[in-house]
């Protein structure tokens, strides 16, 4: 079954169906317009029978599992979009509360009352007071939930020996206590017996609700804390609890008493841009294919924009421009006590001259175009330089590459990427950055269309040019193992677009050949064609590290 829903439909019929197309009910649609030319649902994930946009037709079950499967060699998104076709708004929901996971989300700390030993004496045995019970640096959780017992439940454990946290919503009192060495915990074998488990809450808390998450993070941080302060800094006498354990004063009274309190370790984590393009780097310890922002400790006597710079160069060789480190946000990480403070920063670009589309490169056509910025911001990008104690690699991503990263999309052949999700901060700096620049550009029909697509082996390919009656343009390259010919992949280009319904002029601008091998993930373009002439095969390249980021090109202009 064929489905075609023009550009231009009713967006209301797509807000009623928000059910069968994005898996919710009754949520406002929020993005830009897409082309979503695999869209996985069935006519049972449907919101009603009555649904306007899609009548239960079994037809329409089955479309999940194909749109699920992995790709194969020669199967593309764009290649399905032959025979399943649909224009669509496409939503990408965040949950605002989770905008700072990990911070106490809603508790009152209440401060004032860390010094009133009467009060602390009488929440601690009250019956609406919760206790956050740990075993070493782990929380207590059963089926997605923080679990809590009560003070009573813990024998010869009075105020003096648990930290308060601070009142809840409703005003209950909120304690943790280490309950490793105590010989009996009724309630925690309760809860262990019907399947409650000790997890590690920085591994664990994207499972939780945002609230519990902070709340386990706070007492977590606050144990570890008090389990690496049990002597005194200065001169070496026991530490004992002050403040209901926000603070520790030493027992040597006499000659030190010292007050020792809890501090944070403030980190920088930047999101370095160049043009369209994000520094990422990974650690060898990390997943396959894990990239993420560069972070590193603030030093003592750096202000943050300096450590900025300093951890930009140290870790990748990339030098920032001073006047553009701007501060974007920050997330408690308190693991054991770090504050991710996050900011902006602009690499200083290569200087290198403007590359002239206009004028002919060898052999090849122009494009057409005075400026190339595609191939204007690869030249100017810096080339990582990594520091192999702390990076395993650095590499510019492009920002079209990303977005799919985030938005789940699947990859091109497979490439195998992935950033942290979003309960970091690293995710939310790149969510804020390309939903940004996805607003400053232009929208046009032929925004939706794919830059690349390109089959794996050896094959032809054509660089190709579409442009509507507006003067929008934008540069294609299109590459089929199974044509034989130059002129059968610009005929089936073009046969698509005007199937689509996509009234746009398709223009050559030569051909050549592409080597691709995904699994040492290698890009070699060369050659021209008989039919249309050579293309320009640096501005291809350019094209082509937009799609694929992890790979290694190269260029011959030779047969």
């Amino acid at each position: 079954m064929v489905l075609a829903l023009s550009s231009i439909m009713n967006l209301s019929s797509i807000a009623s169906c928000g059910k069968a197309l994005f898996g919710f009910q009754n949520r406002p649609l929020v993005g830009n317009l897409r082309t979503l030319t695999l869209l996985s649902f069935s006519s049972s994930q449907c919101c009603s029978s009555s649904c306007k946009m899609f009548p239960p037709s079994k037809d329409l079950d089955g479309l999940l599992a194909l749109t699920r499967r992995t790709q194969k060699p020669g199967v593309r998104r764009w290649e399905l979009a032959r025979s399943l076709s649909i224009l669509a708004t496409q939503a990408t929901a965040t949950n605002s509360k989770q905008s700072l996971f990990f911070a106490d989300a809603g508790i009152q700390r209440a401060t004032e009352l860390r010094t009133d030993s009467a009060w602390l004496a009488s929440a601690f045995s009250r019956t609406d007071a919760l206790v956050v019970p740990m075993i070493g640096m782990k929380n207590m959780v059963h089926s997605g939930k923080a679990v809590y017992i009560s003070p009573s439940s813990l024998p010869g454990i009075g105020h003096g020996d648990a930290i308060f946290l601070g009142l809840s919503e409703d005003k209950s009192p909120i304690f943790v206590v280490n309950v490793e060495k105590l010989s009996s915990t009724d309630e925690v074998k309760q809860a262990l017996d019907k399947g409650a488990e000790w997890v590690d809450v920085k591994k664990y808390g994207p499972s939780l609700s945002a609230y519990e998450a902070g709340l386990l993070a706070y007492a977590r941080g606050m144990v570890e804390w008090h389990s690496r302060h049990k002597h005194c800094g200065r001169c070496g006498s026991k530490m004992e609890m002050n403040e209901a354990g926000h603070s520790l004063k030493c027992t040597d009274s006499e000659s030190c008493g010292r007050l020792s309190y809890p501090r944070m370790d403030p980190a920088v984590i930047m999101l370095v841009t160049c043009g369209n393009y994000i520094l990422l780097g990974r650690q060898a310890r990390w997943d396959l294919g894990r990239y993420s922002l560069l972070a590193g400790f603030v030093e003592i006597g750096e202000t943050f924009e300096m450590a900025v710079a300093r951890e930009t160069k140290e870790e990748a060789g990339v030098n920032v421009e001073s006047d553009s480190v701007r501060y974007e946000s920050s997330q408690p990480w308190p693991f054991p006590s770090s504050l991710m403070v996050g900011f902006h920063c602009a690499a200083v670009k290569n200087k290198c001259e403007p590359y002239n589309g206009l004028e002919a490169h060898g052999d090849a056509i122009p494009v057409g175009y005075e400026r190339v910025p595609e191939v204007d911001e690869v030249n100017s990008l810096p080339r990582p330089a990594v520091d192999v104690h702390e990076l395993e690699d650095a590499k510019w991503i492009h920002r079209t590459f990303l977005n799919a990263v985030l938005l789940g999309e699947p990859l091109p052949h497979g490439q195998v990427f992935n950033v942290p999700g979003n309960y970091a901060i690293a995710n939310r700096l790149m969510q804020s950055w390309v939903k940004a620049e996805n607003a400053r550009d232009v929208q046009w029909v032929g925004s939706e269309v794919p830059t690349v697509d390109i089959d794996e082996g050896t094959f032809k390919y054509v660089l190709i040019n579409i442009e509507d009656d507006q003067g929008h343009q934008k540069l294609l390259v299109r590459g089929r193992k199974a044509l034989p010919y130059h002129s059968d992949i610009f005929e089936e280009t073009r046969k698509l677009l005007k199937k689509l319904g996509l009234n746009l002029q398709v223009s050559q601008l030569g051909g050549g050949r592409i080597d691709h091998n995904p699994d040492q993930r290698t890009l070699r373009v060369y050659s021209s064609s008989q039919a249309f002439g050579q293309a320009d095969h640096t501005v291809t390249s350019a094209l082509l590290r937009q799609a694929y980021a992890l790979h290694t090109f190269t260029i011959s202009w030779d047969p």
